[in-house]
C-alpha cells in the first residue's frame, strides 16, 4: 500500500520516485494507493508520461483530494476513489488508548501548532488569547515568543501530542493534522490555510460543514460565537465518510482483483501497450495499416480509414498480453555458461560466440538465418540469408530499434518450402512471428536475445550524423561490443568510409551510456511482459553477467566474453547437443544466470522524458552527454583515433 500524504509531489520527493508507485513490488502482489496526494492542482508537464506509466501499477487507487480524480482519470481507465486521511479512519475511542497525560492537564489554555513560517498564526493566536483570557501552549522553537505563554514550548511524544490537543480549550493551527485531531477530539479550533497548498484543509472542512473555521487573516476573524460547532452533526458526517473509506479498503485488501491486462494499443492508444512489431500491418487483409514513426522515432500503427473494413484482426492478433507460450518449456530451462573455443569467432562476437555456431549449424543443413544487420544507411534491419558472409553481418549487438520490413512473409515462404530457418531477435518480434505463422513449424528454430530494451532509431541516426559531421566521412559500421586484444571491457568501434576507425570504452560512450541507463528506449520496454523467463523460444542467449560470483576460475580463463544459453524446449536441447563440442561449458541454473542480467521491466525516470522533450532542440551529443554520469565533460571529445584498424 502506498500512502498517504504527498508521496506523488515531485517537489517534496525531489524528483519523480517510482518507489512511491510501488514499482519495487512483486508482480503478484496487490498494489493499493490509500489517500495518496500530489499536493498540486496539476501534473507537472515534464513528469506527465511517468505518472501515466506508473499509476497503472495499482490494482486499486484512492486519493485524498477530489481534484485528483479528474487529474489522474485522464491517465488511466481504472476507477479512482476519494477517501479520508488515514488518521480519520479511527474514532476518539482508539486515540484515547494511545494518549499520555502532560503537565498541562487540568489547566485551561490555547494550543498553537505552528509549522513553517507564517505570521498569521502568531497574530490570530495572540488575538484569541486576549479575547478568551487564556495562556498559550505552543510547539515552536524559542525564537517564537507569545505574549501570554503557559510554561513555555511544548514538543513531546505523539502520545502527549494527543493529550495536549484533547485538553486544550481552543486550538489554533496551520497544520492539517492538528486540525484533524481537533475534530476527532471535538474541540473548538481555527485553521489558517497553508500558504502554498491549502486544498486539503479547505476540502476537509467544507465536507464537514466547517468551512468558516478556515481563516486567512486576523482581520477576517469573526465573533467567536459564530464558530460554535455542532459536533453531533459533524460526527455523523464523519462516520459516513469512514464507512466509505473502510469499504474501499475492504475491497482493495480482500476483494476480487481487477483484470491486470491493459487493453492493447488499438483499444487504448496507450503507447506503453505497443511493441512496434508491425504484426498488425502484416495481417491486415486490406493493407490499411502503415507503421509510422512518432516524434521520438518509434513506429506505431496508423490505420487508413478509407481502406479499413473494421474486421478487427489487428486488435485480435496484437501480441500485447496475447502471445502463445511453448507449453513444453514448462519442463525447462537448462542453463549453461559457454565460451566458443574458436578464438577468431570469439574475437568477432559480442560475448561467448554462440550465435556463430548456431548459424553455421543451420547453413550446413542448407537452411536460412534471420538476424539484424545495418543497411547502407546504417539503419538496423531484419534480413534473411543462406550465405555465411551475410550471416557475419548479423553478429554483434545492435542497441537500436530494428525495422522488420517484410521479414515475416519471407520466413513463411522458406518454411513452406521445407527449408530450415533460424530466427534470432528480440522476444517481442519472435512473439509476433509465432502469431503470424499461426502454427508451430518443425523446421523453425527460435532464438531470442536477452533484451535490454530497444532504443530510438531517431536518436541513433542523429548520433551517426553527428559523428559523420565531426569526422567528415560516412559511417559504415558501428560495433557496440568490440573487444581489445587484452580484453578489459567492451569497446565502441566506429568505422568510416575513409578508412578511419575511432574507439571508445562502451561504458563511457554517450549513446551507449544513455541506452544502458534506460533513458532512450521504447515506451513498451518500461512495461515489457517478455522480460525474464518468457517461454516463447527454443533457446535464449545473452551475456552471463556476474559469472565470476559462481564460476570464478572459468571467468578468469575466459575474459573475452562468456555467454549464457537457456534451453527452453526439446528442439533447443537437440540443437545444443549438436553444437556443444564447439564450446567450453559450465552447467548453471536460471536463478544464477539471471541474477545480474536484465530480468525486470526497466524503470522509467524523468531523464527519459527530458531527453525526448529536448531531442530536436539540442545537438545530439551534447544532449546525451548531459545525462552521461560517467563522462567528464571536459574530455567529451577525446575519442581515440586508431588508424591501423
Amino acid at each position: 500500500i502506498a500512502g498517504s500524504d504527498q508521496i506523488w509531489n515531485t517537489e517534496l520527493t525531489k524528483g519523480f520516485k517510482p518507489a512511491y508507485f510501488l514499482e519495487f513490488g512483486k508482480k503478484d502482489a496487490r498494489k493499493i494507493s490509500y489517500a495518496a496526494s500530489i499536493g498540486t492542482d496539476e501534473i507537472p508537464q515534464e513528469y506527465y508520461e511517468l505518472y501515466k506509466r506508473y499509476i497503472n501499477n495499482f490494482d486499486f487507487i484512492s486519493v485524498r483530494e477530489t481534484n485528483m480524480i479528474d487529474m489522474f482519470g485522464k491517465l488511466t481507465n481504472k476507477k479512482i476513489k476519494k477517501v479520508i486521511d488515514p488518521t480519520l479512519l479511527h474514532t476518539k475511542k482508539m486515540y484515547d488508548k494511545l494518549k499520555k497525560d502532560t503537565k498541562y492537564k487540568g489547566q485551561d489554555y490555547i494550543y498553537v501548532h505552528y509549522i513553517g513560517k507564517d505570521n498569521r498564526v502568531y497574530e490570530i493566536a495572540d488575538k484569541l488569547s486576549i479575547e478568551l483570557g487564556l495562556p498559550i501552549v505552543h510547539n515552536r522553537d524559542i525564537d517564537i515568543k507569545f505574549d501570554n505563554e503557559l510554561g513555555g514550548r511544548y514538543n513531546e511524544s505523539p502520545e502527549e501530542f494527543l493529550s495536549v490537543i484533547e485538553n486544550a480549550k481552543y486550538i489554533v493551527s496551520n497544520s492539517f493534522h492538528a486540525t484533524v485531531f481537533s475534530i476527532i477530539f471535538n474541540k473548538d479550533f481555527i485553521t489558517i490555510p497553508h500558504q502554498k497548498r491549502p486544498g486539503r484543509m479547505k476540502e476537509l472542512l467544507e465536507s464537514l460543514g466547517l468551512a468558516n473555521h478556515l481563516i486567512e487573516d486576523v482581520r477576517l476573524m469573526p465573533e467567536l460565537k459564530t464558530l460554535k460547532i455542532d459536533y453531533k452533526k459533524v460526527n455523523e458526517t464523519l462516520d459516513e465518510m469512514r464507512k466509505e473509506s473502510h469499504k474501499f479498503l475492504d475491497e482493495a485488501l480482500f476483494g476480487k482483483l481487477p483484470n491486470r491486462h491493459d487493453e492493447n494499443y488499438f483499444k487504448s492508444y496507450n503507447k506503453y501497450n505497443c511493441y512496434g512489431c508491425g504484426l498488425c500491418k502484416d495481417v491486415c487483409p486490406k493493407n490499411a495499416i502503415t507503421m509510422q514513426a512518432d516524434k521520438e522515432g518509434f513506429v506505431y500503427p496508423v490505420i487508413d480509414k478509407e481502406k479499413c473494413i473494421n474486421c478487427g484482426l489487428c486488435s485480435k492478433l496484437c501480441i500485447y498480453h496475447n502471445y502463445r507460450i511453448n507449453e513444453e518449456s514448462r519442463e525447462f530451462p537448462e542453463v549453461y555458461a559457454m565460451v566458443n573455443k574458436n578464438k577468431v569467432i570469439l574475437k568477432n562476437s559480442s560475448s561467448g560466440g554462440i550465435f556463430t555456431s548456431l548459424y553455421k549449424y543451420v547453413l550446413k543443413k542448407k537452411g536460412y538465418v534471420v538476424g539484424v544487420k545495418y543497411d547502407k544507411d546504417m539503419t538496423p534491419v531484419y534480413d534473411i540469408t543462406n550465405k555465411e558472409k551475410e550471416c557475419e553481418k548479423f553478429r554483434g549487438s545492435k542497441y537500436v530499434s530494428a525495422l522488420t520490413n517484410d521479414i515475416r512473409q519471407k520466413v513463411k515462404e522458406k518454411l513452406d518450402e521445407k527449408k530450415l530457418v533460424l530466427f534470432t531477435g528480440n522476444p517481442c518480434q519472435i512473439a509476433a512471428l509465432r502469431t503470424y505463422l499461426k502454427k508451430d513449424y518443425e523446421n523453425l528454430i527460435l532464438v531470442d536475445i536477452i533484451c535490454h530494451g530497444t532504443p530510438s532509431l531517431k536518436i541513433f541516426k542523429q548520433y551517426i550524423n553527428y559523428l559523420e559531421e565531426k569526422y567528415n566521412s560516412k559511417v559504415i559500421d558501428f560495433k557496440f561490443r568490440g573487444k581489445k586484444r587484452n580484453f578489459d571491457g567492451s569497446m565502441i568501434y566506429v568505422t568510416f568510409k575513409n578508412g578511419k576507425t575511432i574507439e571508445e570504452p562502451a561504458t563511457y560512450n554517450n549513446y551507449n551510456r544513455n541506452f544502458l541507463s534506460n533513458y532512450i528506449s521504447r515506451k513498451s520496454c518500461y512495461n515489457c511482459e517478455f522480460v525474464n523467463d518468457n517461454k516463447i523460444t527454443d533457446l535464449t542467449i545473452g551475456d552471463y553477467w556476474g559469472i565470476e560470483n559462481y564460476f570464478s576460475k572459468f571467468a578468469k580463463q575466459n575474459r573475452e566474453g562468456i555467454s549464457v544459453l537457456k534451453i527452453n524446449t526439446e528442439k533447443g536441447k537437440e540443437i545444443f547437443n549438436c553444437i556443444k563440442d564447439d564450446f567450453a561449458i559450465e552447467k548453471s541454473n536460471f536463478k544464477d544466470a539471471y541474477r545480474y542480467n536484465h530480468n525486470n521491466s526497466m524503470i522509467l525516470t524523468d531523464f527519459r522524458e527530458k531527453i525526448f522533450n529536448e531531442l530536436d532542440c539540442v545537438e545530439i551529443n551534447k544532449l546525451l552527454q548531459r545525462y552521461n554520469k560517467f563522462k567528464n565533460k571536459k574530455n567529451s571529445d577525446k575519442d581515440i583515433v586508431n588508424k591501423s584498424l
